[in-house]
């Protein structure tokens, strides 16, 4: 028996070396073909489809066939962690974490967490949502820039690597090499030496410029991955900060408060609003100590959203108004942002006029030319004319009058651009509950089952909440087809979850 078989007593599978370092198997996994993958398992150890299912966890020998035979795919990190785990393939050659019988580094993998959506009606909620982006623990791969080729091009790396050698040379520290990270992504500020001026100068400018690298790996990945590498870098500016005096200390204050701010957002996105709050909090006090007022105003529209996500009305007006008021700062993204949420708070009392009526100045600004649709280019530049009718869509929702957003949807998200896959996906899910809201249950499982597949891909758990509503609210429809198909390919792509 080898050492890898060893280290693996207990898994029912785990094919032979000579598979595992086969060029088949290398080239399969290097570009994720889960279909050779599986067909390579199953002719080459003779494993039954029945035993290649029950050694993966949580999926049918249906499924496996499905996928052999190219009719399926696979997606989503936990069931690739499975895959690993099922058949002994290490994580670094399908680029997830090391697994935990790998026995490398001792914090190894995590296996998802089920959690069940607090939201549902019903006790039975029909799914479960895998948590891959848990709040306690870290992913051992990050995401980070670098040039390849005259290129800049994102790529994800281990947390090992990154702190014996990329975060050194990120910052020019020749000893940062002896830096470790601990499971919560603390890095003391006594592991770094002293730095001088010039250093410091070098890696706020690095990561300025990682910041937006973040923003588009949110958008490419997922939370997960871009929470990640935040929270090692808002580690590293903590640490600078520690150094910094003067007006170099306010530079880097107004960093971390941005950082603080997209931990913020990250965490919303993960449906973890004590975190999103904490650091919301955080970003306000570097914003205030740096004199950046235009992102103290934007920690005022922050708050304004999680009060919407605690139903609180009228929390959520006074705080958008209160963005709203330092006027010499807001460009006309900004306004239309605050405005918009301000209009959630009226909705959420019932108040329809001011609600839409504050929609309609709202989509004034979104519609100004300073409005880019590019995050890149300053705070709420995510507010276009399509955003604010998509928020109206959901205003009317909020109102009870899903017949009225069922248009209003309808015609907003023809103009959300591809890179924004998430609002997307959380406009449709969305959107599947307006048209189970007015009958037309064979619309809402078309959305659902869109809304889901994004969710799924992107690990957007606020996106799978709202689609795990569209889909218990459908759960007693018995006359769709439409929806059974839905109910069915959740059954037999339980494993995606």
């Amino acid at each position: 028996m080898d050492e890898r078989e060893t280290r693996r007593s207990g898994y029912p599978l785990t094919i032979p070396d000579a598979l595992l370092q086969s060029e088949a198997m290398r080239a399969a996994c290097a570009v994720r073909n889960f279909r050779e993958i599986f067909r390579l398992v199953n002719r080459r150890t003779g494993s039954s489809h029945a035993a290649m299912a029950a050694a993966v966890g949580r999926m049918t020998s249906s499924r496996v066939s499905d996928i052999i035979r190219g009719v399926r795919g696979v997606r989503g990190q936990g069931v690739i962690e499975r895959i690993c785990d099922g058949f002994g393939i290490p994580g670094e050659m399908l680029d997830v974490p090391e697994r935990p019988w790998e026995g490398g580094s001792p914090e190894g993998g995590h296996p998802a967490e089920g959690l069940a959506y607090s939201g549902s009606s019903r006790p039975d909620a029909l799914l479960d949502i895998a948590d891959n982006s848990s709040v306690h623990v870290l992913p051992d791969v990050l995401l980070v820039s670098v040039w390849i080729e005259g290129r800049k091009q994102v790529v994800p790396i281990s947390r090992r690597n990154l702190v014996t050698g990329a975060i050194g040379a990120a910052l020019q520290m020749t000893d940062v090499a002896r830096v470790s990270v601990s499971s919560h992504a603390s890095i003391p500020g006594s592991a770094l030496p002293k730095l001088d001026a010039s250093r410091i100068d070098a890696a706020t400018a690095h990561l300025q410029e990682m910041w937006h690298t973040l923003v588009q790996a949110d958008n490419l990945f997922g939370p997960r991955h871009a929470l990640a590498s935040v929270r090692q870098q808002l580690s590293i500016l903590e640490s600078l900060l520690e150094y910094a005096r003067g007006a170099q200390r306010s530079e880097l204050l107004g960093l971390a408060a941005k950082y603080a701010e997209s931990a913020a957002w990250l965490n919303e996105d993960s449906s973890d609003m004590q975190s999103a709050a904490k650091w919301t909090s955080q970003a306000m006090e570097w914003a205030n100590e740096s004199g950046d007022q235009a992102m103290v105003t934007w920690t005022l529209f922050r708050k304004s959203q999680q009060a919407t996500t605690r139903k609180n009305a009228a929390q959520t007006v006074s705080l958008a108004q209160a963005a709203q008021r330092n006027e010499s700062v807001l460009t006309s993204p900004m306004r239309a942002a605050a405005m918009q949420q301000e209009a959630h708070g009226y909705a959420l009392d019932a108040d329809e006029v001011s609600c839409h009526n504050r929609l309609d100045e709202a989509h004034e600004f979104a519609a100004s030319p300073d409005t880019k649709g590019d995050a890149r280019t300053g705070h709420g530049d995510f507010c276009t004319a399509s955003y604010i009718e998509i928020q109206r869509a959901n205003c009317w929702l909020t109102l009870g009058r899903p017949d009225l957003a069922v248009p209003v949807f309808e015609a907003a998200l023809n103009e959300v651009p591809d890179v924004y896959q998430r609002d997307r996906g959380l406009a449709q899910a969305r959107l599947a509950l307006a048209y189970a809201g007015v009958r037309e249950y064979d619309s809402a499982a078309a959305q659902a089952t869109s809304a889901l597949s994004i969710a799924r891909s992107s690990g957007s758990v606020r996106t799978m909440h709202e689609t795990v509503s569209a889909v218990n609210a459908l759960g007693e429809v018995q006359t769709s087809q439409a929806v059974s198909q839905l109910f069915e390919e959740i059954r037999e792509g339980a494993d995606l979850t």
